[in-house]
């Protein structure tokens, strides 16, 4: 586990935990934006790009792959709202989603 302080980025100044040791990807799929946070020993976790890049895709495709590279973590940004994958996120009466 690689453990650090952000530094940039919507993250600025949390602190992160990533499994691979290049660092992590965050992820806002709704919003279709994403950022890169390098880790280094010596300085944590550094965001490549403030205000992050777009998504050119968003299939399945482009997910698997994101999730299957073995250098950076993959993680959700915490404001996202995740949902259960087996309705596909349908919201229900009351507006929340399960």
């Amino acid at each position: 586990m690689y453990e650090a302080i952000c530094h940039g980025g919507p993250l600025d100044g949390q602190h992160a935990i990533s499994r691979y040791p290049e660092g992590f990807l965050l992820v806002d799929r709704p919003a279709g934006r994403c950022w890169i946070y390098d880790y280094r020993e010596a300085t944590g976790f550094a965001v490549r790009a403030p205000d992050g890049m777009p998504m050119l895709t968003t299939g399945p495709r482009s997910r698997h792959r994101a999730a299957e590279e073995g250098r950076y973590d993959v993680l959700a940004a915490p404001w996202v709202e995740t949902v259960a994958p087996f309705d596909g996120g349908a919201r229900r009466a009351g507006g929340a989603a399960r």
